[in-house]
């Protein structure tokens, strides 16, 4: 077996498949996935709602099919190593990894880093009360009833109003369950407003603009707690909280690591290409940018994967990076850095995400120098795309601001 590699993939979803296939179109064959579940394909393994596949295949799919496809593209062309868990990474492209093998030690001339994200879970959201069995993540309510065929309860209440939050609703329908209420401390969806109809639409009351304060129960959940809208106390019996969204991105690798990386949020700093504080290293999908439809992240993976052997291929001028700062309207820029070299496209894309509602102009400066401007109705958690963004004219003195007005 093999401990030398062209390049080693962390995480088989969608971004690291993708870019598995695209490393392969392109003529490097010494591909490594490692994935720490039993099995290749990531988050849409377990979910049955038929939003993959428009973007990919041109038409709509359910997650585990589509995952299955796009899985079947690189499995007789790349090797796959599953089960397999990444300790640390090293300078010059140095895995360890553990596994039923032991630890071991493999060698990549380029690493990409698609570790994906997880939920927010109910501990991290401050709410009170003890931990009966019953309270859970959409993620784990999918595993359950998609892969263990078992119901976690039958009165449950969704936390929540991302997209995820209503297709949790979509996956309880399926396994015959019926959600009480849907409770999200935002007074409209976060999701688009026709999320909130199809809720309606399925008997699942909806309390906007509400709180959280207890949940209770010793070995089971019997009700919830929240403040509603109005300032009234409410209480609602049930068996079972499902917290939805709030995605953040696995990090816990580059922590660890030698990457440079932002300290608030773990996020690693990478530029337009998605390459990292060290060269060899690139990050991809829905660790950049909590979180994105496996469609986009798709996409995202076999553009990156060409970059990649593009780098392999050949060694370009040594480039320079500017920071992306934002005003305090944003929450993230990817990418947060600009690299700047003789070989870079002239033109870039910002995928920014807000703290809260903003509708007006956005506008991207180097100094004084107007570089981009744009109107942008945006909401938490939607991702806002900052197109053509010209930085042709950018030196290494210069200082990229993304401004709200």
């Amino acid at each position: 077996m093999s401990r030398l590699y062209d390049v080693i993939i962390i995480g088989a979803g969608p971004a690291g498949l993708a870019a598995a296939r695209t490393l392969w179109d392109e003529g490097v064959n010494r591909v490594l996935l490692l994935e720490r579940e039993k099995e290749a394909g990531g988050v849409p393994r377990h979910c049955r709602h038929p939003t993959f596949g428009m973007q990919t295949f041109h038409r709509p799919m359910k997650g585990h099919i589509w995952a299955e496809r796009i899985l079947s593209l690189v499995q007789k062309n790349c090797e796959i190593r599953t089960g397999t868990t990444v300790v640390n990474i090293k300078p010059g492209g140095e895995v360890t990894v553990s596994s039923d093998r032991g630890l071991e030690t493999l060698v990549g001339k380029r690493v990409i880093i698609a570790t994906g994200v997880r939920e927010t879970p109910r501990h991290a959201r401050l709410v009170s009360g003890v931990r009966p069995q019953g309270v859970l993540t959409a993620g784990a309510l999918q595993q359950f009833i998609y892969l263990k065929k078992l119901k976690p309860g039958i009165q449950p209440v969704i936390i929540g109003s991302e997209l995820v939050s209503f297709s949790t609703i979509w996956t309880l329908r399926n396994a015959g369950i019926k959600a009480l209420a849907l409770i999200d401390e935002n007074t409209r969806p976060t999701a688009f407003r026709l999320a909130a109809i199809y809720a309606r639409l399925m008997g699942v009351k909806l309390h906007l603009g509400a709180h959280v304060t207890q949940i209770n129960g010793r070995e089971r959940v019997e009700s919830i707690e929240f403040t509603a809208a109005d300032g009234s106390a409410q209480q609602l019996a049930c068996d079972s909280i499902i917290f939805t969204g709030r995605f953040t991105g696995e990090y816990t690798l580059i922590r660890n690591s030698h990457l440079v990386y932002e300290p608030e949020s773990g996020r690693p700093w990478f530029d337009q290409h998605g390459r990292c504080s060290d060269r060899d290293y690139y990050v991809v999908g829905n660790m950049t940018h909590p979180a994105d439809m496996g469609d986009q992240c798709y996409l995202e993976g076999l553009r990156v994967g060409r970059l990649v052997a593009q780098s392999l291929l050949r060694q370009g001028a040594q480039p320079f990076d500017i920071p992306v700062q934002l005003d305090e309207v944003f929450r993230i820029a990817v990418p947060n850095v600009i690299s700047v070299s003789a070989e870079a496209a002239d033109r870039v894309t910002l995928n920014v995400r807000v703290n809260r509602y903003h509708k007006g102009e956005i506008i991207v400066r180097d100094g004084e120098k107007e570089l981009y401007r744009g109107k942008h109705r945006c909401l938490p958690e939607r991702r806002i795309l900052l197109k053509n963004i010209d930085i042709s004219g950018l030196t290494s003195d210069s200082q990229i601001k993304v401004i709200a007005r």
